[in-house]
Formats: structure tokens, C-alpha cells, sequence
């Protein structure tokens, strides 16, 4: 709802503009009259006005006077200064005074409604932005644990993100580390009776774990958790003082960090001891080296899953200090394949400029690492064709359709017979995905604004407002005008008009008619105002025009 306030102290202007202009059909709910400046701040005080419409030359408190009060006390009411006098001087303290129009009188009713509509747009545009911003503040501070968890898990698989990047998620997040601050992981792996805790009370044991640990390691550590993909819950740890990173002095790096193991191994295993007694479970946790944040997060996170396997296995209930077993190893996974973002989400999220940056990084690490291992060359090709197949299938198509027999034929595509081979299908493919999903695309949006036309054809005499389109199209209003622009070339309040004029012409080309009855017809309340926007849009009144059709009817 949008409340306007016109203030002149000549009543017939007030009257004029109050009671004679269509103001619901451009969102004024109520117009209130004030016939001084006074009489102006006594009704802000009472109602909430949204928009103040002021004269500058009044009896006692002038219009800028008013407007001076009104930004100091109400200062979300948008205000326009009507005014006879064309002087500079005015116009400026108006802009002092940040007054949202100028208007000079006299002016025109269709001027006045359009200055006046271009502030309650900004009204509901603002409005609609105060309360997703509400809702984002909101919904941000409920996830907030799980925005940071989601985050951990990121880096844990190999995320990239450049250093200026990161820091602002940090700072977003709350989550106390800098770049180049040391720091060390726990992995713990619920066991026994607590893995077999169906959802709901496997999460209660999780979140009552983390607590312990937070309790257990506060006084000397600060932890930042999350839940990795294979379930496990994994600890980031850095030391709340006393960093060696920071220390000049070699033999007291090293004292610094045989004090901190011994501490972190003592805190662990009475992690260990507690779950075992408060929630009469078992847990393993594996400790890994001390690292810098955030190079060494993946390295050391892929050390202690290796040690989960080989020294831990179905075992339950042990301590384990990994040591640097993953960079022995003489064969390592595919990297960039399988760091987020993941292929089949890039697809999925339509960005494709990201998708072949992903695929160019997974080609560059095959041919600088791996040119000569046909399995590494093979993982590749057979896991970007699953991704192209689930995106295909995703959208309710068959690969086949989409990239052409050709490229989608795996039995005649085993890339170990040519690296070159493979590095062409792999853009080729996408190539065509993306051309395939963009003509579909095209295809939506035409189906939409013939939909929008129909729309607008069948309800032309009652409200064909922007809103209701929306409505009708389950689209906000905002996405509604920006299609039908991009599809057309024609803004859709135009549209609107041009078949309203197009229809008034045929009516008024039926003597039988009077002009109200073609206004009524039209959804116009107002027979004046159908006079003017008709006379805006032909450059003739509808009577000038009746009698132009009788001239061009005459033998």
C-alpha cells in the first residue's frame, strides 16, 4: 500500500490533483490533503506516508522548510516540490534537500501520474529488497554452522580459491584463520553402535561429539568442523597463542611443536575416552602433521584417508599420528577431475565458460603428469562421459540427441588411442551440449511471451498489470519485463497500450457507442483520463477521430 500526501495552500490545486486523477491504477491506495506546511507534518505524524507532493511558496512554513523537516525526521518519504516559479535557486536547495522531483507548474495529469508512478516503483522495488535482504540476514545467521562446515569440506577435496577470494569467506564465516597460519587435522570415524544410529540420531551424536571436542580443546586450540563426503567428521585445528610459524627461532619451532602434538594427542584421546563414556560408543581418530593454511589442507586430508584404509580398516577405537604416506606413493589420483567444482555441477549450473576451464585444467594435468598411463588417460574419458550422460538425462534427453551418435558412441571412442583425440571430444561434446541447452533455451522463452499475449489479449478490459502477469506466469515482475523485452524489442507496458488503442479504435468506429461506454470497455474508470492517454497515443481525441473515420466513409 502506497500513501500519498499533497500539500499547496490553494485548496483548488489540492482538490484538483487529490480527486480527479486515476491514482489506484498506478498503486496509490489513499491521498491524503494538507493545506500548510503544518497541517502537512501533523498528518505525517498520524498516518505513514509514503510520497509528499509540495508546493515551495506557502503561507508560514515554506515547501522547502517542509521538505528540510520531512528528510530530517521521516526520512524514507520521497518527495517532489511542485512550484510556479522556474528559478535555479529553487531547484537547487530542492536537490539540497534531496528532493526526488522538480515540477513546474503548470503541468500536465499524465505528467504528474508518471512522476508520481516512478516513485512507487522505486517504493516496491525497495521494499521487495529490504525484505530478501531481511530473509538472506536471517537464513544466513540459522546456517551459519553449515555454511562453514560446507566450506571446510570444499578445501578438504581440493577447491580452489585465489587468496582474496578466500579471505572474504573467512571474513563472511567468522572462522578465525589467515593464510600461512599452521594448523593440523582429527579425523574421527564413529564406530560400533554409533554407526548404525539411523539419520536423525546419528546427527544428535555428531553435533554432542563436536561439542566435546570443542569443550576438550578450547583452553589451547580453536576448531573449525565439518562432515566430510565419506561421512567422517573432520577437525581443522589451529593454536588459540603461541603460533611457531611465527617464531624467528628454529629450536623453539620445534620445542613449540612437540609441545603442541603432545597437547593435541592428550585432547584426542580424551575425545576418545569420552565418547566412550558419556555416549557409550566408539570412535577412531587419525592425527595428521602440522601444515600451512590453506596449501597443505588437501595433502594432509588425502594422508589420514590413506591411513583410514591401511592402518585403520574395520578395526575401531585407535589413535593414530599419520605420517607423510600419500607423497610416497608412486601413483597419484587425477586431480583437477576430481576437485570441486565437480563436472556434472558446472553442467548442471549452466556456466560454461567454467566447464571448459575445468576441462582444460583435467587436459593439462593428463598431459603434463600422465600422457604415458592409458588408465589415467581412460578415468578421464569414461568419468566425462558420465557427466555429459547425467547432464543429458537430467534435461530429458539422450545424449545421442544432443552431441550426435558419433561423439556419443563409447565403444568407438577409447581415447587411450590418442590424446589428441580425446582432447578434441571432449570440447566438441560440449560444444554441442551448450548449443543444444541455448536453443532450448531460445525455444522457453518464446513459448513464454506467446504465453504472456494470450495472457494479456484475453484480459485486456480488466487488470493486465505487471504483477498479474507475473502471477499468472509463476515468474517474478521483474524477470516477466526483462523477457519480453529481450524477446520483442518492445517493453511490455507498451504492448499493453497498443493493444488497448487498437481496440479503442475499433469501438470508436461503432456510432452505437458513446466514448465513456468505449472507456468502460477498455477497463478506463476515468473517461477524461482515456480521452488523454488516447490523444497521447493517435495525436486526436476520440471524437476527432470518429470524425475522421465519417470523413474517410463519405462518398
Amino acid at each position: 500500500m502506497v500513501q500519498l500526501l499533497i500539500v499547496d495552500d490553494e485548496a483548488s490545486v489540492v482538490d484538483s490533483l487529490a480527486d480527479t486523477l486515476p491514482w489506484r491504477e498506478i498503486g496509490v491506495t489513499a491521498v491524503f490533503k494538507a493545506f500548510s506546511g503544518s497541517e502537512a507534518l501533523e498528518l505525517l505524524q498520524t498516518n505513514s506516508i509514503d510520497i509528499m507532493m509540495t508546493d515551495i511558496r506557502m503561507p508560514g512554513m515554506s515547501g522547502l522548510e517542509l521538505l528540510a523537516t520531512v528528510r530530517r525526521r521521516w526520512k524514507r518519504v520521497k518527495c517532489m516540490l511542485l512550484s510556479g516559479h522556474a528559478e535555479f535557486a529553487y531547484a537547487q536547495q530542492a536537490l539540497r534537500h534531496d528532493a526526488h522531483e522538480y515540477l513546474l507548474k503548470p503541468i500536465g495529469d499524465d505528467e504528474v501520474l508518471a512522476k508520481v508512478g516512478h516513485l512507487v516503483g522505486e517504493l516496491e522495488r525497495e521494499r521487495d529488497e529490504s525484505r530478501a535482504y531481511e530473509r538472506v540476514v536471517k537464513a544466513f545467521s540459522e546456517n551459519l554452522p553449515k555454511l562453514r562446515g560446507d566450506l571446510l569440506a570444499d578445501l578438504l577435496q581440493g577447491m580452489k580459491l585465489s587468496p582474496e577470494r578466500l579471505g572474504q569467506k573467512l571474513e563472511s564465516l567468522k572462522i578465525a584463520i589467515s593464510s600461512g597460519e599452521r594448523f593440523a587435522l582429527l579425523l574421527c570415524r564413529l564406530e560400533d553402535r554409533l554407526a548404525e544410529l539411523d539419520f536423525y540420531s546419528l546427527s544428535l551424536m555428531e553435533y554432542a561429539v563436536a561439542n566435546m571436542a570443542e569443550e576438550l580443546f578450547e583452553d589451547e586450540f580453536r576448531l573449525w568442523s565439518c562432515k566430510d563426503i565419506h561421512g567422517y567428521m573432520v577437525f581443522l585445528v589451529t593454536q588459540s597463542a603461541g603460533d611457531p610459524a611465527r617464531s624467528d627461532n628454529q629450536e623453539q619451532r620445534e620445542e613449540l611443536d612437540e609441545s603442541a602434538d603432545s597437547r593435541l594427542q592428550s585432547a584426542a584421546s580424551q575425545l576418545q575416552l569420552g565418547v566412550g563414556r558419556y555416549l557409550k560408543g566408539s570412535v577412531s581418530v587419525l592425527i595428521s602433521r602440522w601444515g600451512l593454511f590453506p596449501i597443505d589442507i588437501q595433502r594432509l586430508y588425502e594422508d589420514m584417508l590413506l591411513s583410514m584404509r591401511k592402518q585403520v580398516g574395520n578395526q575401531s577405537g585407535l589413535l593414530i599420528y599419520v605420517s607423510n604416506e600419500f607423497e610416497q606413493l608412486p601413483v597419484h589420483a587425477l586431480q583437477r577431475l576430481n576437485e570441486p567444482p565437480m563436472l556434472v555441477h558446472l553442467l548442471e549450473s549452466g556456466d560454461w565458460e567454467r566447464t571448459r576451464d575445468k576441462l582444460s585444467g583435467v587436459w593439462n594435468e593428463l598431459s603434463s603428469k600422465w600422457a604415458d598411463s592409458s588408465e589415467h588417460v581412460t578415468e578421464a574419458f569414461f568419468s566425462v562421459y558420465a557427466s555429459f550422460s547425467s547432464f543429458a538425462h537430467k534435461n530429458g534427453r539422450q545424449l545421442t540427441d544432443m552431441i550426435g551418435p558419433h561423439l556419443s558412441d563409447a565403444t568407438g571412442l577409447m581415447p587411450i588411442r590418442s590424446m589428441e583425440s580425446f582432447r578434441q571430444w571432449m570440447f566438441q561434446s560440449l560444444e554441442l551440449l551448450q548449443q543444444c541447452m541455448e536453443s532450448e533455451t531460445r525455444n522457453d522463452r518464446e513459448n513464454a511471451v506467446r504465453k504472456i499475449k494470450q495472457f494479456v489479449g484475453k484480459h485486456l478490459v480488466e487488470d493486465v498489470s505487471l504483477q498479474k502477469i507475473a502471477d499468472y506466469m509463476y515468474m517474478h515482475p521483474v524477470h516477466v519485463s526483462r523477457l519480453f523485452k529481450l524477446e520483442t524489442g518492445e517493453n511490455l507496458s507498451d504492448f499493453v497500450l497498443r493493444l488497448k488503442m487498437e481496440k479503442a479504435a475499433t469501438l470508436l468506429a461503432d456510432p452505437s457507442l458513446r466514448n465513456y461506454e468505449v472507456a468502460l470497455r477498455l477497463g478506463y474508470q476515468n473517461p477524461n483520463y482515456f480521452i488523454k492517454v488516447f490523444k497521447k497515443y493517435y495525436s486526436v481525441t476520440p471524437q476527432e477521430f470518429r470524425q475522421k473515420l465519417e470523413t474517410i466513409e463519405e462518398p
